[in-house]
């Protein structure tokens, strides 16, 4: 009997369950990247479950910044999820794949063009520099 009991924790925990979470709103779409920006892979219904697989930063709905990313590939914001919490719930999404609708392009060459540059003493308005 024990050894039986060792064979169900054991499978148990070697078992990774999938956790799913109800959508709030009533229709959520679900896109191709974290933000509002991004186009509209799919859309769900309220109290559809969602599984996520992982939660990333993106455009704040309502306050919050946390996007879902679901087990079909697309990010709903996390405020439409009921996950119980209003921080992450699981790991957080590996980096930098998915490139923004601009393609990702830096706009022009960067330089420091600040004017009161390495200027003390009330020249610098700001506070950028500290002396």
């Amino acid at each position: 009997m024990k050894l039986l009991s060792l064979a169900i924790c054991a499978l148990l925990s070697s078992t990774s369950l999938a956790v799913s979470y109800p959508i709030t709103g009533n229709t959520v779409n679900c896109r191709s990247g974290p933000g509002t920006s991004y186009g509209v892979k799919k859309s769900y219904k309220k109290g559809q479950k969602v599984s996520i697989s992982c939660q990333t930063s993106g455009t704040s709905v309502n306050g919050n910044s946390i996007w879902d990313k679901t087990s079909d590939g697309c990010y709903v914001a996390d405020y439409y999820v009921k996950t119980g919490s209003n921080g992450y719930v699981t790991k957080k999404c590996g980096g930098g794949s998915s490139k923004p609708p601009s393609g990702g392009k830096v706009p022009g060459p960067m330089k420091n063009d600040y004017p009161y540059s390495g200027k003390c003493g009330g020249v610098d308005p700001w506070n950028y520099y500290k002396c």
